[in-house]
């Protein structure tokens, strides 16, 4: 089983168009109502309509890489501390053997309040059989959000899967083409020239880099080169563990029931990504190897790291030439009556982190393989 704990805000309305997944497997799911949507901290209401993006990503992400798998998403009432309630309810009841998350903090300076009774409820998970995935982040090593470089929490905790991004580029015939780390840099077209000169402004990009506040756990000694410490400035736990694609540039089609501006509710599709899709991502595969090996992996850290450079593993260095993409978006994000802006997308700009063979702090072991699930028996 698998459960869900989407929780960061969507992306907008977006197009309506035609069902075309009506042939789809039949979703199996069951939900855990979160109850009364509200703000303890500051005492105003929280809207959920604004996570039904993510919601929907995560179901359909692991629903698409497993079909078969039976889906439980378990809400919380608020993004503060009943997430903590909503994942002790997971692993206090073992709803699931596999747990994906896509939330967390943009850094682990917290106060212990914080950190310490998760680290508790994750902790649980581990020893009764629970593999539990964080996404890694979307700010790549944090440096231009808060001022230094640093981790995502609770994505940089010893005892969970820390989930990286790639991008990925498929061909017309759903052929794999190539992979790189997710770091985008982005450059407006002003009708006669781009703007600034590409690869533009930093953007977003897989979530990486070294803990501050956790030791290097004994899985990664040996497998995380020295290299990763010295960008980084200290050694510790290196985020993260392992990757999927999550640049909403090369990203994922979901599908839902909206209500746009005008009063209409339609079904509609768009293209989404971040590590909040390569989490989930990652989850659907793990019910796939529990399938396969007849049994639950539970906390798989440990398994990963033994194959490291193995055929289990796409390892994703630098591409040989820069690789880019032209984004048409709508100005009002609906259509094109406010009419359509053109952005060119930089790839493989990451920051301080860096994609290089073997285990890197932006992508990790590398991404699943034709061969993971066999080696994972």
């Amino acid at each position: 089983m698998l459960d869900l704990l989407g929780t960061k805000p969507g992306s907008g309305l977006h197009q309506p168009v035609r069902n075309r997944h009506a042939s789809l497997r039949t979703l199996r799911i069951h939900s855990v109502a979160p109850g009364t949507y509200n703000h303890p901290e500051k005492g105003i209401a929280q809207d959920p309509q604004g996570w039904y993006g993510e919601e929907t990503l995560d179901i359909e992400a692991v629903h698409g890489m497993a079909p078969a798998a039976k889906i439980v998403y378990v809400g919380a009432p608020n993004n503060f501390q009943d997430l903590d309630a909503a994942l002790n309810y997971v692993v206090d009841r073992h709803v699931a053997s596999i747990v994906t998350n896509s939330y967390g903090f943009r850094t682990e300076i917290l106060p212990q309040g914080y950190i310490k009774p998760y680290e508790s409820i994750i902790l649980q998970g581990v020893v009764t059989g629970i593999g539990i995935y964080f996404s890694s982040g979307d700010n790549n090593d944090e440096s231009l959000v808060v001022g230094y470089t640093t981790t995502d929490w609770p994505a940089s905790s010893p005892y969970v899967t820390a989930v990286g991004g790639t991008s990925l580029a498929v061909g017309a015939s759903n052929n794999y083409l190539f992979e790189t780390a997710w770091g985008t840099k982005t450059s407006s077209w002003t009708g006669t020239t781009w703007s600034p000169t590409p690869p533009g402004s930093w953007l977003y990009g897989s979530g990486g880099g070294v803990s501050r506040i956790f030791s290097e756990p004994s899985y990664q000694v040996g497998v995380v080169p020295k290299s990763v410490f010295t960008a980084q400035g200290r050694t510790g736990r290196a985020v993260p563990d392992i990757s999927a694609v999550g640049d909403p540039n090369t990203g994922y089609l979901i599908g839902e029931t909206q209500t746009f501006p005008n009063g209409t509710i339609a079904y509609s599709e768009y293209r989404i990504g971040g590590t909040s899709l390569s989490s989930p991502l990652v989850a659907g595969i793990m019910a796939l190897a529990d399938q396969a090996a007849g049994h639950p992996h539970g906390f798989a850290n440990p398994l990963f790291y033994s194959l490291a450079g193995s055929a289990a593993f796409t390892d994703i260095t630098h591409p040989s030439s820069t690789v880019a993409v032209v984004r048409a978006n709508y100005v009002n994000s609906i259509d094109a009556s406010a009419g359509v802006v053109y952005r060119l997308r930089t790839m493989d700009q990451t920051l301080s982190l860096n994609a290089s063979p073997g285990y890197d702090d932006v992508t990790g072991l590398g991404t699943p393989t034709s061969s993971f699930l066999s080696a994972l028996k």
